[in-house]
C-alpha cells in the first residue's frame, strides 16, 4: 500500500486537552520508519522547550551518526513531520502549546506514521509518566535530567522495537 498513500489526507482529532482542536496530516509518505533506517543513518525529530536538553541530545546523537532535526514544541514538530521524514521522536513531556503526550497521541493517531517511534522526555519521572506515555503510545520515558548513555540506549531500543 505503499504507493497508495500518496496526496492522502487524514483528519486527527487531538486530545481534549489540548490548545489545537484537530489538524489535517499529510500520510504521503511512501517508505516506513524502519525501512528508512536500514540503509543508513537514523533520522530523529527532537522536540523540547528545555534549550539546554535540546542541545545535549542533539549534540550527543549526531556525534553517534543520528541525523537530528530540532522543533521548539510538540506542535513545531507535526508540521515538520512530512519534511524530516523521521524515524523516531524524541518528544520533551512538558511543551508550550503543543506537549510531548499530546503530540505522540496525535502522530500514533495517524495512518502513515502510527508505526513511528517515540521516547517522551519526562520533566518529572516516575509512574504517572510512564503510564502516560505508554498510553500516548511512546515505546519509553525517560526521566530528566538523564545521562548520556541512558538517552543513546532508549533511542536505540525504540529504533531496534519500531
Amino acid at each position: 500500500m505503499a504507493g497508495g498513500l500518496s496526496g492522502m489526507m487524514t483528519r486527527v482529532t487531538a486530545p481534549s486537552d489540548s490548545l489545537a482542536s484537530d489538524m489535517l496530516i499529510d500520510v504521503s509518505s511512501d517508505a516506513s520508519p524502519a525501512s528508512r533506517a536500514v540503509g543508513g543513518e537514523a533520522a530523529i525529530l527532537l522536540a523540547d522547550d528545555s534549550p539546554v536538553a535540546r542541545r545535549f541530545a542533539a549534540k550527543l546523537l549526531r556525534d553517534h551518526g543520528y541525523r537530528v532535526e530540532v522543533a521548539l514544541d510538540g506542535f513545531d514538530a507535526l508540521g515538520m513531520l512530512l519534511e524530516v521524514k523521521p524515524d523516531m521522536l524524541l518528544l520533551g513531556s512538558r511543551m508550550p502549546r503543543l506537549d510531548g503526550f499530546q503530540t505522540c497521541a496525535l502522530v500514533k493517531r495517524t495512518s502513515g506514521f502510527a508505526g513511528l517511534p517515540v521516547v517522551i522526555l519526562a520533566d518529572r519521572g516516575g509512574l504517572y509518566a510512564r503510564v502516560r506515555a505508554h498510553l500516548a503510545g511512546a515505546q519509553s520515558c525517560l526521566s530528566k535530567p538523564f545521562t548520556a548513555d541512558e538517552l543513546l540506549n532508549a533511542v536505540a531500543g525504540a529504533l531496534s522495537d519500531g
